[in-house]
């Protein structure tokens, strides 16, 4: 999409917001002001204009400055849905301070509190339709070949294969691979010539790999002097340009390691209050007439005991009783063996209960001591995290939150046997990802994929 393009779609959606602003506020008013103004004419609404234009321009200009803070008419190419969803929540939350301080600061308030709230209600709803149809429409029109952006990458690493598959099988980032310059034949004068004679918007470097510091360098001059996007591709999955941020000493830039989101004390407490109300209203409405179901089939097909306390690792690598329904007999390998696929251990009534991850129901006891968390990354046995910390690099940057009943590796499909290291990496690289991006939405979402699991069936549960 071409500078003029990107810029017409920005002008067009804040136009459209401020089309929808624009008529809730003056149609509240007219109901605000009934007495005042009788008749729904266009010379009525001019009066109303006249009476409260203060008010409806700095609302206006509000808008646009909270936009140019939230990032709200940025490119969703590169854009997660949720990260997208979020731009609109974090612009309706402030917009809505704005809203009813404005509102307070007259002789006369604006609008009713319930009017204000109405006002607000409309336009979620009609943020939310509009930015969910405008991100998937987007994401069909690259899938479609529409607005592609051609790429480059240079070099290798272990990472890069990934990368190049990922940018062939996913379209709806929009991204065409048009040449990957490997480190044996990379040279500097050939690219050059390349880069001249194609037009190319993004170039990614690996890395980590065989090239130098001084290629690197000399790359990133040489694409930049083309007017390419430069990106790079680590290493490590783990370690990403975002995880660093830039500080000063002076004029000198430092790079330091970002705080993840749950080391801020208000985003903890936010976290431990819903699992706490959440917990709460799941033992009101289900486990209260559930578990003792649950307990009665256990204790009948299987005998005692009942549930299954197994020592696993929690915030910052501190053990911890886990408990689960028990599903498996008696055996001495319990606490050190993992569950594989056709696991004779594994009792008839044991399969359904991990098949529907209604095993997993006492973990609430142990969110309610402040063990667990509703959402987080799921905890391992002692000797999964003794053997894989030492062969799986940031495995411990997991353990920098509660771990949780489930979790984002869960939802996306990792969890279950464990066949090959490269199951594990997937599935910590996922728990990696929610500690440095985690929200309370980020949450919703989890819990809300986890129910339809549970009720549809997870072909990955053994």
């Amino acid at each position: 999409m071409n500078k003029n393009l990107r810029l017409g779609l920005r002008l067009f959606l804040l136009l459209s917001d401020y089309l929808i602003v624009s008529v809730l506020f003056f149609y509240f008013l007219f109901f605000r002001y009934d007495y005042l103004y009788k008749e729904r004419t266009f010379s009525t609404l001019c009066e109303m204009f006249n009476d409260q234009f203060k008010a409806y321009l700095l609302l206006l200009l509000s808008w646009y400055l909270i936009s140019e803070l939230t990032n709200f008419y940025k490119s969703t190419r590169f854009l997660r849905f949720i990260n997208f969803i979020r731009r609109s929540i974090y612009q309706l939350i402030i917009f809505s301070f704005i809203l009813y301080t404005v509102s307070g600061i007259k002789s006369e308030s604006l609008f009713t509190n319930r009017q204000s709230f109405y006002y607000l209600l409309v336009l979620a709803i009609y943020l939310i339709a509009s930015r969910t149809f405008l991100f998937f429409f987007s994401k069909h029109f690259f899938e479609k070949g529409f607005n592609s952006k051609s790429l480059i990458v240079i070099g290798q690493n272990d990472n890069s294969s990934e990368v190049i598959n990922s940018i062939t099988d996913k379209q709806q980032f929009g991204l065409s691979l048009k040449q990957v310059f490997s480190n044996g034949t990379l040279n500097i004068s050939s690219l050059s010539d390349y880069l001249a004679k194609n037009k190319i918007d993004y170039g990614y470097i690996c890395l980590g790999g065989e090239l130098t510091d001084k290629q690197i360098k000399e790359i990133s001059e040489l694409l930049e002097d083309h007017y390419v996007t430069v990106g790079f591709i680590p290493s490590l999955a783990y370690e990403t340009q975002q995880s660093l941020e830039v500080n000063y000493l002076d004029s000198f830039p430092i790079l330091t390691y970002k705080k993840h989101p749950l080391d801020n004390t208000f985003n903890q407490l936010i976290k431990r209050t819903f699992d706490i109300v959440f917990t709460l209203l799941v033992f009101a409405t289900l486990l209260w007439w559930l578990l003792p179901i649950l307990a009665v089939a256990v204790s009948i097909s299987q005998g005692r005991p009942i549930l299954f306390a197994q020592k696993r690792n929690g915030l910052n690598g501190k053990e911890f009783d886990c408990l689960k329904f028990r599903t498996m007999r008696p055996d001495k390998d319990n606490n050190k063996k993992p569950t594989e696929r056709d696991d004779p251990r594994v009792t008839k009534l044991g399969k359904i209960l991990r098949k529907t991850s209604l095993d997993e129901l006492p973990q609430f006891f142990n969110v309610l001591k402040g063990e667990m968390s509703i959402v987080g990354p799921r905890p391992h046995m002692v000797s999964e995290n003794e053997s894989y910390s030492e062969i799986i690099n940031r495995y411990a940057l997991r353990h920098y939150v509660k771990p949780g009943i489930t979790g984002l590796a869960q939802v996306k499909g990792y969890r279950g046997a464990v066949d090959t290291n490269k199951d594990m990496e997937m599935r910590i690289r996922t728990d990696i990802y929610y500690v440095r991006n985690w929200s309370f939405l980020l949450d919703l979402l989890i819990i809300y994929k986890t129910a339809k699991l549970m009720i549809f069936g997870d072909e990955n549960a053994i």
